[in-house]
């Protein structure tokens, strides 16, 4: 069915004139503000159940905005052609316009009285980094904790994504629209129709959630606490309701199954949805899986070795490898306070905390393929010193990477140490000593959460000065939508800008 015909059957059923006014932005920007009302009414919903202080103003906030995406979206259609500059400003602003309308529930129930610090903690959320400005945690009611689960479940596998699963029809510009908000370089089809893609992906995610959240259930968690860390465990957000995070159980059954929980979250979905479906080979021919796998296992070895935490050989085993998952997958949970451990430990976290886990997974960070990639193609043009007239393709596995793409991440990973290191020295500028300025920007950039120094596990971002926070929220930002989207849609409003000046 087309889009025309959609329209005309909107039309004859409401007894109204359909959308007429053609506009990717508005359109998907619509849908994204109705998804969020959705979840801030659900959240009211949750406060109601729990007896919270906030009812009133999440059902209110989230009826006017839920009504303003549906109003939105309603009286706008998709155009025939859409450019792909049109797409990532479209990205950009949706996310943009997310975050500022994610910080309504904290600023409006006084949880966080300053709009800024309310904005970190919605941009913290939905770019699934885990960093909080909110103290103390426990007090806060249900309603709105529950809330900061919710932004960071919708922002783990992409509310674009989710748009495009229930969009009638984006025609060309929906592979661009999941790749340009999807973390990862590679953009794979699982279907031939986005739209089949995109609902299944979701599917997955959801199932996985439901799965997790009875695992919680059943190893001692109550429900509330069991659908919290689910939404933020399959996201990779990292968001409690607790300070101490999932230390506050003191379980190793509950750590355990969040340590799986991360490393299959910090996996491929697209490769999951082809295991769920039988065909394991995919998953276990992926070389980037089976670095994936080495990785967690090697440096858990190494922090075992390295860290000076006390305790059994089997807590301290659990407490490494705890460590390692939730770094390694940019989730951000903490049980131990690996700031305090040994200098060679920190060291370590320190170098896995801008990298991340596999693409097409909800985690953060550069992606284990980024790296894989870059190392062939060094190896290339260090064999070309050698021998000159040398052809030979960059490799990932067994799957030839084209100059095209390779050259995209050479450039992506030039403009990442420039995001890392330029956000480093402008934090240490503002105050905090150089581990706490260093690590901010790669857990910020990575999306992971806690860091070192100042912004360790026990700590909140509230130590750290304004400026810098404002820092931070642009990292995590680039670091979501991995800087080209950002970038693209900066460079279009600045052209447009200039003509309008050229032709004054």
């Amino acid at each position: 069915m087309s889009q025309r015909m959609v329209s005309d059957l909107s039309s004859d059923l409401s007894g109204r004139r359909g959308p007429s006014y053609e506009t990717l932005i508005g359109h998907v920007i619509g849908l994204t503000l109705a998804v969020a009302g959705l979840g801030i009414l659900v959240s009211g919903v949750v406060d109601i159940w729990y007896d919270g202080p906030d009812v009133a103003v999440l059902l209110i906030v989230g009826a006017l905005v839920t009504t303003a995406g549906y109003l939105g979206w309603r009286f706008t259609k998709l155009p025939r052609q859409i450019r792909i500059l049109d797409v990532f400003v479209t990205v950009t602003l949706a996310w943009l316009v997310l975050m500022i309308v994610g910080a309504l529930p904290y600023v409006l129930t006084g949880w966080i009285p300053a709009f800024d610090d309310a904005m970190f903690e919605s941009i913290s959320g939905f770019t699934t980094t885990g960093a909080t400005v909110l103290r103390p945690i426990e007090a806060t009611g249900p309603g709105v904790l529950f809330w900061r689960a919710v932004s960071q479940w919708m922002g783990g596998m992409g509310v674009i994504v989710l748009v495009v699963a229930v969009l009638p029809t984006v025609g060309s510009g929906g592979m661009s629209l999941l790749e340009a908000e999807a973390p990862g370089p590679t953009g794979e089809r699982l279907t031939p129709r986005v739209r089949q893609t995109a609902r299944r992906l979701w599917a997955v995610y959801i199932g996985f959630t439901v799965l997790l959240a009875l695992a919680y259930m059943i190893a001692g968690m109550s429900l509330f606490d069991g659908v919290a860390h689910s939404f933020t465990t399959v996201s990779t957000g990292g968001y409690s309701p607790y300070s101490a995070s999932l230390g506050h159980f003191d379980s190793a059954a509950i750590e355990w199954i969040a340590i799986a929980a991360m490393f299959l979250a910090g996996s491929s979905f697209t490769l999951l949805y082809r295991l769920i479906r039988g065909s394991p080979g995919p998953l276990l021919r992926s070389k980037e899986f089976r670095v994936y796998t080495a990785i967690v296992v090697g440096v858990t070895a190494i922090l075992f070795f390295v860290n000076d935490a006390t305790g059994s050989i089997a807590d301290r085993i659990r407490g490494s490898f705890f460590t390692t998952t939730t770094v390694v997958s940019t989730t951000g949970y903490a049980t131990d306070d690996f700031a305090g451990w040994s200098q060679a430990a920190q060291a370590v976290i320190m170098l896995m905390l801008p990298i991340g886990a596999m693409a097409g997974s909800t985690a953060g960070g550069v992606k284990l393929i980024r790296v894989l990639a870059i190392a062939s193609y060094a190896h290339r043009e260090a064999l070309r010193h050698l021998h000159p007239r040398l052809v030979r393709p960059v490799r990932v596995g067994g799957a030839i990477v084209p100059d095209r793409t390779a050259n995209k991440i050479v450039g992506f990973l030039v403009l990442a140490l420039i995001t890392f290191g330029g956000g480093a020295m402008v934090i240490a500028l503002t105050g905090p000593d150089i581990v706490t300025s260093f690590s901010a920007a790669a857990t910020a950039f990575g999306n992971v959460g806690p860091g070192l120094g100042d912004i360790g596990p026990t700590h909140d971002y509230l130590d750290l000065p304004r400026l810098a926070r404002w820092v931070t929220m642009g990292q995590m930002l680039l670091g979501r939508l991995e800087i080209y989207p950002v970038i693209l849609a900066l460079s279009v409003v600045t052209l447009r800008r200039r003509h309008r000046t050229l032709h004054v």
